[in-house]
């Protein structure tokens, strides 16, 4: 089950919802914002993973990545976040992220869906997470 008030992250290489749990003993989410490169500010220095062989697809994904999880782990490190995220992405997205995530933030990921939703409404979202 999701614990009230938990944050779920679902996301791709190009955009990301973040919802909160207001389901009180169920699972009924909330959507709090929606991310993509535009609404993300880029600071120096904190890229995703860049490779130079990668295509620029390659790049603009591990750039978009790299700019979620600066602000994830700025979440953390302001004590932002409840003691409970969850992450919802595709395998590729997820082994981009992993690296990425601050040991605060680590902390507080209590599970990893390797599922790609980030369309997905936010019943099928809340059936999948009922999933053990």
């Amino acid at each position: 089950m999701l614990a009230d008030n938990a944050i779920v992250v679902v996301a791709d290489g190009s955009s990301a919802r973040i919802f909160k749990n207001t389901g009180h003993g169920s699972i009924s989410l909330e959507l709090l914002e929606t991310v993509n490169p535009h609404s993300l500010t880029h600071e120096a220095g904190m890229p995703g993973h860049s490779q130079t062989e990668q295509s620029p697809k390659d790049r603009h994904e591990s750039s978009f990545i790299g700019q979620l999880m600066h602000k994830l782990n700025a979440l953390a490190l302001a004590h932002a976040l409840p003691s409970e995220v969850v992450i919802v992405a595709d395998p590729h997205s997820l082994g981009h992220m992993r690296p990425l995530y601050h040991p605060e933030l680590q902390r507080r990921i209590t599970r990893e869906v390797h599922k790609t939703m980030v369309k997905a409404s936010q019943h099928d979202l809340a059936v999948s997470l009922a999933r053990p």
